[in-house]
């Protein structure tokens, strides 16, 4: 089953997640039970491992309803009615997407019900993460495939797209290479040197936990704070989808240009707080005890220290920023090195 929801992670991109994406960016109907199972079975079958196809009978994904029936708002959420922008097309849109997996005696031994819902957590943020890659590679071909000629303040456009781009594509790559592959790996070596049935059952506890805290959805408020930001980081990508989709589908009228301007400083104002937010508290939880997952999010995050200098201290307000009326970037030291 643990193989089984791997290839599901590393899997779904090219084939399940496009398509999903795609219909809620145009507005169609994604929830058909059938029409999602075939997609579901699909894409496992030609990315995943031959052994795997036996076991495609007792995996289905499901649309369980949602507990709060309103339209999401937050932190993040765009005002204004911008083309390709619809009900549906927040970044908790696709929570309601459930895995299910029959599990056959003794197997459920291993992997009850509670594991599902654990291997769905992180599949819920594996979507989201995915989603807001999607979504800003569209933005960037557009982009380029315009020119940038009828945009207001194009280079400042140019500069939040890179700093959105740099930031999720580090946190797709972190997510599939460090947490996903590494902690895979992780569990064979356990499972392969295990020798009961309790030490198999508390290699794969052991996984479980362990991917559910380097993708920040375990139950703790300090990752929970961190899975916040996170978020809401993926949702301005969407709000920068749409603003991209209005300027360069044409036609948008001065207002609407102007409007769309004062949103993109806003999606920028945004983005550079919860990068503070985050470099602080994630070097905070540095010093508290041994993440090495950390240490590797941060230094990718930080690339060529550009948010934060060698010795630990943060620039505020961030490089290229013009959010801040001061024109010196002021140092506030984040953590101390021992």
């Amino acid at each position: 089953m643990s193989l089984l929801f791997y290839a599901l992670f590393t899997c779904l991109d090219p084939q399940f997640c496009a398509v999903l994406f795609n219909k809620l960016d145009r507005g169609e109907p994604w929830d058909d039970y059938y029409e999602l199972n075939t997609m579901l079975q699909e894409s496992i079958r030609s990315s995943a491992d031959g052994m795997l196809l036996p076991s495609l009978d007792s995996l289905v994904v499901t649309i369980s309803p949602r507990s709060n029936g309103a339209p999401e708002q937050g932190f993040g959420t765009i005002p204004l009615q911008l083309m390709g922008r619809g009900t549906g097309f927040g970044i908790d849109t696709l929570d309601s997407l459930w895995f299910a997996y029959k599990v056959a005696w003794p197997l459920e031994l291993i992997a009850d019900q509670v594991a599902i819902k654990k291997y769905n957590q992180v599949m819920a943020f594996l979507i989201k993460v995915k989603r807001a890659k999607f979504v800003l590679d569209k933005a960037r071909r557009w982009m380029w495939k315009e020119g940038g000629s009828d945009v207001p303040n194009h280079k400042r456009h140019m500069l939040l797209q890179q700093k959105l781009m740099h930031f999720v594509n580090t946190f797709h790559q972190y997510v599939m290479d460090r947490v996903l592959y590494s902690a895979w790996i992780e569990l064979c070596q356990g499972m392969a040197s295990a020798g009961s049935l309790d030490e198999v059952i508390a290699c794969h506890e052991a996984y479980l936990v362990s991917i559910q805290r380097q993708c920040f959805v375990a139950p703790d408020k300090l990752w929970a704070l961190i899975a916040s930001r996170v978020k809401t980081i993926l949702g301005l990508a969407l709000d920068f989808y749409s603003i991209q989709h209005t300027l360069c589908s044409g036609g948008a009228a001065p207002a609407i240009k102007a409007r769309c301007q004062m949103e993109v400083d806003r999606v920028g104002h945004q983005f550079d707080e919860c990068i503070v937010f985050l470099l602080r508290v994630l070097s905070f939880k540095l010093n508290v005890g041994h993440f090495p997952h950390l240490v590797d999010l941060v230094t990718r995050i930080n690339y060529n220290y550009y948010y934060m200098s060698e010795s630990g201290h943060l620039l505020t307000p961030l490089p290229e920023a013009n959010y801040s009326k001061s024109s010196q970037p002021l140092r506030t030291n984040v953590y101390n090195k021992s």
